[in-house]
């Protein structure tokens, strides 16, 4: 339960969405206090019938999050 409830936080808490191509982490400019921050795409949305996955992460200063779609080998 903690996992969704920290998801439910992250939507809930969302102030808008913005796509990226990097994979780990995300630089950008604050909209609350004007600097740049560091933003650890560090969670991850799978789906079982695929290898496609969706990192993302979240400002905790101005609500923005970030995300990147990927892949994830799923064969052994």
């Amino acid at each position: 339960m903690e996992l969704l409830n920290s998801l439910q936080q992250i939507m809930q808490n969302a102030k808008c969405f913005e796509k990226v191509n990097n994979f780990y982490f995300q630089n950008h400019i604050c909209e609350k206090d004007g600097n740049n921050k560091k933003v650890n795409l560090e969670f991850k949305l799978a789906n079982d019938n695929t290898d496609k996955i969706m990192k993302f992460g979240i400002c905790a200063d101005c609500g923005k999050v970030f995300y990147c779609y990927d892949f994830e080998s799923k064969s052994i």
